[in-house]
């Protein structure tokens, strides 16, 4: 077991070394790579996370949210401000003991989605070119979820409770303008973790289309599903180029959208933080969510295309 840890603590060791490497022998990829992650932030993540991580955690530090079912809060925060909101809330229900480790792993089957607004108005509008596409989109993305949840147990025992409800004492220790500043000073920290991983995927997108990898995927739609699996927009951008029917365009993008990519699993990772979550589990989970997705979108868009 030491032998082991001590391996995976040298390969840890060994990707930071040689990403530092590459920042320093490719400068300008790692420039032009940030600023269009930067400027993503700014304009899609920060206006729609930052007023709902406000929210949520003014609303779990005053204790409200123990009246709300934490089976049903997750996946409505979820669809409301899109990821990783579904898994931060799930997290936060476990911490405080309203969820066992089991019915955590079912929350989070299901949880783990994205906002309509971002399903309809920029795949669907924006990068698939049509509304009406995006309204499938968003149907098979949440259909997906909800289905997926079948795969994930039963909830079976009752949710636990703890003394500390989600700080209920807060509001007899604390007055409501701390509480909003804490709420806020740990908004922006989450946010910021979300912007440190669109930085990386974004880079690591650059860079391997710069080395010219992905010119050895066989077609347009390949490499755009490649560039999804690592970082979700910029896959779903791309298949504004492919010249595939709209239909398999549609199907491409209920899979990336729903699988999230490896920089919305990262971000999951850090909002469940002590929730001891395996990665593992984590990646089966998204991985079958976005296979149903993906049958779903076919089928339907079959009949709309």
């Amino acid at each position: 077991m030491g032998f082991k840890i001590f391996e995976k603590n040298r390969m840890v060791i060994g990707a930071a070394i040689v990403c530092c490497l590459i920042m320093v022998i490719f400068p300008e990829i790692t420039a032009t790579a940030s600023k269009e992650a930067i400027n993503l932030w700014l304009n899609s993540v920060v206006p729609v996370l930052l007023p709902f991580f406000i929210a949520a955690n003014f609303l779990k530090n005053t204790g409200i949210v123990s009246r709300i079912s934490p089976t049903i809060y997750p996946f409505a925060m979820g669809m409301l401000s899109g990821y990783p909101m579904g898994a931060r809330i799930a997290g936060d229900y476990y911490l405080s003991g309203y969820l066992s480790r089991e019915q955590l792993y079912q929350v989070l089957s299901y949880s783990m989605i994205t906002g309509p607004a971002f399903l309809i108005g920029t795949v669907g509008h924006e990068f698939l070119g049509s509304h009406q596409l995006g309204i499938v989109l968003a149907v098979s993305h949440y259909a997906g979820a909800l289905i997926n949840r079948v795969f994930y147990g039963k909830a079976g025992e009752k949710t636990r409770r703890k003394e500390n409800r989600f700080r209920t004492g807060a509001v007899r220790s604390q007055g409501y303008y701390e509480i909003f500043t804490d709420a806020i000073l740990d908004s922006f920290r989450s946010v910021a973790v979300i912007l440190a991983y669109i930085i990386i995927f974004m880079i690591a997108v650059d860079l391997i289309q710069f080395s010219g990898l992905l010119k050895l995927a066989p077609t347009a739609e390949a490499s755009a599903l490649l560039k999804g699996i690592l970082e979700m927009t910029v896959g779903c951008n791309s298949l504004r180029m492919c010249q595939c029917s709209g239909l398999v365009k549609l199907t491409l993008a209920a899979f990336i959208v729903t699988f999230g990519g490896l920089s919305v699993m990262g971000q999951s990772m850090s909002m469940l933080r002590g929730c001891g979550v395996s990665f593992r589990r984590l990646l089966l989970m998204k991985l079958t969510q976005a296979l149903v997705s993906a049958i779903i979108a076919f089928s339907v868009g079959a009949f709309v295309v």
